[in-house]
C-alpha cells in the first residue's frame, strides 16, 4: 500500500486580474455543474469523495481533500472510455490559455496491461477526440500539478477538453483528479511545485530543500528568491542568470541544509519570492507551499534498533506507547499503517516501535517461545524494560503511564508482558494476539495490568477458538475468550457491560461489538473487542473499517485510572529437595524474607537460615542445611504470614520426596526428605 510523502496546502490560483474561464475543486457533494462524464463501467464512472471513499485495496490514494476519480482497481469493469468533461470553452480571442490540474496516477500494469490518462480536445460536440497531453504517471503517493498549453487551440469556440483514462481492457488502479484551472497567462509569475521531501524523515539525516518551480506567465524569468523555515529561523537563497520560458520549468534546490534536533510534527514553509526584482509577481497566492513533516528518531539501545517518536503536544511527564509488529514485520511498518504517530499529536504522547530480532529462519520476531523456536534464548522482557527505562529518562518520560500494543506476534509479546512486566506497563492492548499456554500457566504479575484484545473471530493465523493441541505448530494457546475469562477471574472483574459499535462500512464483511469488564472501585479493566467476520487484521488499516484500532487502543488506555492495583495474591512457599543433584531450590515471593527454623519439639523454634529471594526462585547446595539437621528435629519454612513449611527428616516416605498438605493452620506444606 503507497503512503503519501507529505500534506501540502495549496491555494488556489488566482491573480489580481486574472482571466479565469473554469476553477473547480470538486469540494461540492454533487457532479459539478456542466461537467458531463462517458463511462460503460457498473459503478458509476467517474465519482466524487474523499480518498478514504475513493481508495481501494490495491489502490490507495493521498489524501488531498475532495476530489473526483475513476476506479478500475475496486469495479474490475470496462473502463476504456472513462471520459470526465469539462464545459465548453470560447478560445476564440485568447492566445495563452492553460490547463492546470493535480493529478494522482500511477500508469500500472498487470498481465501485459497498462493504464494510460490522458487530456484530450474535441471540436465536434464530443463525436471524436483528439489527443492533447499523454499523463506521466508517478508511483510515488504524490499528487503531481500538470500545466498544460492550451495555445493550440487559440482561436476556436466551443472546445471541449476532457480527461480519459483507459484501463486497456485489464483489472488495474484508476486516476484522481482536483483543482482544476483553466486560465489566461498574463505579466511575470512564477509557481512553486511541490518538494522533495518525504512525509516521515529521520532526525539525525540532513536534508536538502529542492523543488520545481514553473513560469506561468508570459515574461522569461531571469532570477527569483527561494526562502524556507521550520521555525522562526528564514533562510533564503537567489537563484539567477536564468531564462525560464513560458511554462517552462526549473528545479532548485536550496544550498541551506535541513536539520531536526528532536522528534515531532515539524511545519516547514518554502516560498518564492523576488521574482525578477519584482516586489510581487502577476500572482502571490501560489508562491508558496506549507507541508507538515513528522520527524522521527531511529535509534539504537545496545545492538537493538527502535523508531521514537515524541508528539510536538505532548507535556513534560507524557505518557509512552511501546508498538510492537508481528512476525516479519518491521518498526517501519507498523509505525506506518497503525498511525500511531497521528494520533500522539493528537493527545499529546510519545510512541517506541522497538524492531525485533531474528530467528533461525532468518525472520524478524519478538521471543515468547513459540514451537518452532525453541532454540531462541533472547530476552525480549528484559530489553523492553530496560528500553523503557533508558526513555523514560532521557525524555522524562511519565513511569506511571506506559502502555504497549502490538499484531499478532507483537499482541503475544503483550500478553507476555502483562504477566512478567506488569511493574513497567499499565495496561496492554493486543491485536490479533493470544497468550500461550505455558506464559498463561505462569502468569503472576505484581501488579493488575488492564488489557484490551481485539480480535476477529475468522482470523485464520491466530485462531479464535485457540489451538489447546499446537495443531498450527505455534505452540498450545487458549481461545480468546478463555484469555479473557483468565484475567477477569485474576483480577476480580465482576461487572460487565456490553455494546456493538455502528456498521458504518458494511462492505468490509464485518461488525465489531464489546465485551467490558469492571469491577466497582477498581482501576483494572478487561475488554474484548470481537470483529466478527473479522481476519487477521489491524482494523482501521485493513480488514475491518468501523473502528481504528490505534484509537481504540489509545483511548483505552487513556481512559484508565492513575494506579494500577497491587496484587497481594498470596504465593505458597516452598521447598524442593533433590537429593540426586544434592541441592535444594527454595520457592516464594519476590523481595520476600523467608526464615528456614528447626525445632526438637515443635514447640521451642531457632533460625537455621534466612533468605530474602530476588527471582521467583532460588537453588541452594544441600551441604548448606545438612550440617543444621540432627535425627528428630522437624524444619520449618516461614514467611511473614506465619505460612511452615514443615520438614521432616525422619519421615519413612522420604525416598519418593512425597509431599502433600496437612489440615493444620496455617496452611502447612509438608515435604519429606532422609539425610
Amino acid at each position: 500500500m503507497r503512503q503519501l510523502l507529505f500534506t501540502l496546502l495549496f491555494l488556489p490560483l488566482i491573480g489580481p486580474g486574472q482571466t479565469i474561464l473554469l476553477e473547480e475543486d470538486f469540494e461540492g457533494l454533487t457532479f459539478p455543474l456542466g461537467w458531463t462524464q462517458t463511462t460503460k463501467s457498473s459503478d458509476g464512472g467517474w465519482l466524487l469523495g474523499t480518498n478514504t471513499l475513493l481508495q481501494s485495496q490495491w489502490w490507495s490514494i493521498g489524501a488531498h481533500g475532495r476530489f473526483i476519480a475513476t476506479n478500475d482497481d475496486e469495479c474490475d469493469c470496462d473502463k476504456t472510455v472513462d471520459y470526465l468533461i469539462m464545459p465548453p470553452f470560447d478560445l476564440t480571442n485568447l492566445t495563452s490559455a492553460v490547463l492546470q490540474f493535480q493529478s494522482y496516477f500511477d500508469a500500472g500494469s498487470l498481465d501485459g496491461g497498462t493504464e494510460v490518462a490522458t487530456v484530450e480536445y474535441s471540436l465536434d460536440n464530443g463525436v471524436s477526440w483528439n489527443l492533447l497531453q499523454t499523463i506521466v504517471g508517478t508511483d510515488d503517493g504524490i499528487w503531481d500539478a500538470q500545466t498544460i498549453s492550451l495555445n493550440s487551440l487559440a482561436g476556436n469556440a466551443d472546445v471541449l477538453l476532457a480527461f480519459h483514462y483507459f484501463d486497456d481492457n485489464d483489472w488495474l488502479l484508476g486516476w484522481g483528479i482536483d483543482d482544476v484551472l483553466v486560465f489566461e497567462l498574463e505579466g511575470t509569475d512564477l509557481e512553486l511545485s511541490p518538494l522533495t521531501i518525504n512525509s516521515t524523515v529521520d532526525v539525525q539525516t540532513p536534508y536538502i530543500i529542492e523543488g520545481t518551480v514553473t513560469n506561468t506567465g508570459l515574461n522569461s524569468i531571469q532570477s527569483f528568491d527561494v526562502s524556507w523555515t521550520i521555525g522562526t529561523t528564514v533562510y533564503t537563497t537567489n537563484f539567477n542568470s536564468l531564462s525560464i520560458p513560458s511554462l517552462g520549468t526549473y528545479n532548485f534546490s536550496h544550498p541551506n541544509v535541513l536539520t531536526f534536533n528532536t522528534s515531532g510534527s515539524k511545519k516547514l514553509e518554502v516560498v518564492i519570492s523576488n521574482v525578477n526584482s519584482l516586489i510581487n509577481d502577476f500572482n502571490q497566492v501560489n508562491d508558496g507551499i506549507s507541508t507538515q513533516i513528522e520527524a522521527v528518531d531511529y535509534a539504537k539501545f545496545g545492538n537493538r534498533d527502535y523508531i521514537y517518536y515524541h508528539a510536538s503536544s505532548a507535556p513534560p511527564n507524557c505518557p509512552l506507547v511501546l508498538v510492537f509488529h508481528g512476525y516479519s514485520g518491521t518498526a517501519h511498518g507498523i509505525m506506518d499503517y497503525s498511525k500511531f504517530n497521528t494520533l500522539a499529536e493528537e493527545f499529546g504522547f510519545a510512541v517506541c516501535y522497538p524492531q525485533g530480532t531474528l530467528d533461525g529462519s532468518n525472520t524478524t520476531f519478538f521471543n515468547v517461545g513459540y514451537d518452532f523456536q525453541d532454540n531462541q534464548t533472547v530476552d525480549d522482557v528484559t530489553f523492553v524494560e530496560t528500553l523503557v527505562d533508558s526513555l523514560q529518562a532521557m525524555y522524562s518520560l511519565s513511569e506511571q503511564n506506559v502502555f504497549s500494543t502490538g499484531m499478532s506476534n507483537g499482541g503475544d509479546f503483550c500478553y507476555m508482558l502483562a504477566c512478567q512486566a506488569s511493574e513497567t506497563f499499565k495496561a496492554v492492548a493486543p491485536v490479533a494476539g493470544m497468550i500461550m499456554q505455558d506464559i498463561m500457566d505462569n502468569c503472576n504479575p505484581v501488579k493488575e495490568v488492564s488489557i484490551l484484545e481485539i480480535h476477529g473471530t475468522r482470523d485464520d493465523v491466530t485462531y479464535w477458538q485457540g489451538d489447546p493441541n499446537n495443531d498450527g505448530g505455534w505452540g498450545a494457546y487458549p481461545s480468546i475468550p478463555n484469555t479473557i475469562s483468565f484475567f477477569t477471574k485474576m483480577f476480580g472483574l465482576t461487572e460487565l457491560n456490553s455494546n456493538t459499535f455502528p456498521d458504518i462500512d458494511p462492505a468490509d464483511g464485518s461488525s465489531v461489538n464489546s465485551d467490558k469488564h469492571t469491577k466497582s472501585g477498581s482501576c483494572t479493566q478487561v475488554w474484548l473487542y470481537t470483529v466478527n467476520g473479522g481476519g487477521h487484521d489491524w482494523p482501521g488499516a485493513d480488514g475491518n473499517m468501523d473502528i481504528s484500532a490505534s484509537r481504540e487502543a489509545w483511548l483505552f488506555f487513556d481512559q484508565l485510572c492513575v494506579s494500577p492495583v497491587v496484587i497481594e495474591e498470596y504465593i505458597e512457599p516452598e521447598i524442593r529437595f533433590d537429593p540426586r543433584a544434592e541441592r535444594v531450590t527454595v520457592l516464594g515471593k519476590i523481595g520476600e524474607t523467608y526464615e528456614l527454623q528447626k525445632s526438637l519439639d515443635l514447640d521451642r523454634w531457632e533460625v537455621s537460615h534466612s533468605f530474602t529471594l530476588e527471582t521467583r526462585s532460588e537453588t541452594y547446595p544441600l551441604s548448606s542445611f545438612s550440617g543444621n539437621f540432627q535425627k528428630g528435629s522437624i524444619f520449618s519454612f516461614e514467611t511473614q504470614t506465619i505460612t511452615r513449611l514443615l520438614v521432616d527428616p525422619l519421615s519413612p516416605a522420604s525416598a519418593a520426596v512425597q509431599c502433600g498438605f496437612k489440615a493444620l493452620p496455617p496452611r502447612w506444606f509438608v515435604k519429606s526428605l532422609e539425610l
